[in-house]
Parts: C-alpha cells; structure tokens; sequence
C-alpha cells in the first residue's frame, strides 16, 4: 500500500468537499482521510492504495470544475512528505456514513 497526503485549498470548506473525496475514494477502492482546518479555506488529506489510481483522482480534483453541485472546488493541491494519519482524520472511508450529510448533494468525482 502506498500512503500520500495533501493539502487542499480552495472552496472546500461548508460544500460536502469531504464527503465528495471520501465518496471518491471509495468509488476507487482506496482508502481516505480528509480533516478541516481551523482558517475555513484548506483540507489535509491522506490517500492510500495504488499509485495510479491515487494520481488519478488527484488529477480529478485538480481538473473537475466544481467538484459537486454545491461548488466545492480545489484552487491548489499540494503534495506534503508527512500527514495526518489515516485513522486520526476527522472524516475516513471507514467513518463516512456515520455523519448526518445533507441529502441531495451530486458529485462529480
């Protein structure tokens, strides 16, 4: 397995963009992490599985305009040598339906 994090800026704050990259991931197979910082405008973010397919949808958050139909979007998308650790993130593909998301949200990824 192949573990990466990212940090995320942009729209991605109050607009499901946790929720549409975890939905993502797991349309992928890969496992996922995503937490909130405190100053509303980035999103750390931990991928691991295959490298191809986490290139692949970090190539999607960087090109999908916007990213679901509530507007979240990535402005910029870094790369970081250490993170958050998978499990230590405040939404995981192994946590995601526990949280009372709003209905209705279509995303893109």
């Amino acid at each position: 397995m192949n573990t990466r994090y990212f940090v995320v800026f942009g729209r991605v704050q109050g607009v499901m963009f946790r929720q549409t990259l975890i939905r993502g991931a797991q349309k992928r197979s890969l496992q996922a992490g995503a937490t909130n910082h405190a100053d509303r405008i980035r999103v750390d973010f931990t991928l691991e599985g295959s490298s191809d397919v986490v290139d692949e949808l970090v190539e999607k958050l960087q090109s999908t305009k916007p990213l679901n139909s509530w507007g979240a979007q990535v402005e910029k998308l870094e790369e970081a040598k250490a993170g958050i650790a998978l499990e230590a993130h405040q939404v995981t593909t192994l946590n995601v339906d526990r949280f009372r998301w709003s209905k209705g949200v279509e995303m893109y990824l």
